[in-house]
């Protein structure tokens, strides 16, 4: 069995890719481009708690494991007025620019209404969230560091 991958974050403004990434969805949504609303998490401890309550969204054992290691949590807002329903053209777009960026994803639906826009000043008659991304750049050299190298000193 291959050894796990761990991510890293991103070496650029993570909000400015964000901002890119942002801009590529409002080019192919066909409806007002303030009717959704991105919240995007650094923090380690909000993650933890936003995984709390989208923990029933991610069912899958190894999913789990590969969670924790990842260092950026996205969600995307819609406001309830509309259907929901996911832009599935812009979606792709936003995440063509995390993708060119050298990010992995993993994307899942939201099925909490209430807890989630609470948590970030969303109000849940107003904004449902509709899905959420864990990202993070894969570590492939992670697994050849020999911290006992012989040949090779690091200080």
């Amino acid at each position: 069995m291959g050894q796990q991958l761990q991510f890293v974050r991103l070496n650029t403004s993570l909000k400015g890719l964000v901002q890119r990434a942002i801009t590529q969805f409002n080019r192919y949504i066909d409806i007002d481009p303030g009717e959704y609303h991105w919240v995007i998490i650094e923090d380690p401890e909000t993650i933890a708690r936003t995984l709390e309550v989208l923990s029933s969204d991610m069912p899958e054992e190894d999913l789990a494991q590969v969670v924790t290691r990842l260092p950026y949590l996205i969600l995307l807002f819609q406001k309830t007025h509309e259907t929901p329903g996911i832009p599935v053209e812009p979606t792709l777009g936003f995440l063509s620019i995390l993708n060119h960026a050298g990010m992995v994803t993993i994307l899942r639906q939201c099925s909490d209404r209430h807890r989630l826009g609470t948590m970030f000043n969303l109000d849940p008659e107003v904004w449902n969230p509709l899905i959420f991304m864990l990202a993070g750049i894969p570590d492939l050299d992670r697994c050849e560091s020999d911290p006992n190298a012989e040949q090779c000193s690091f200080f």
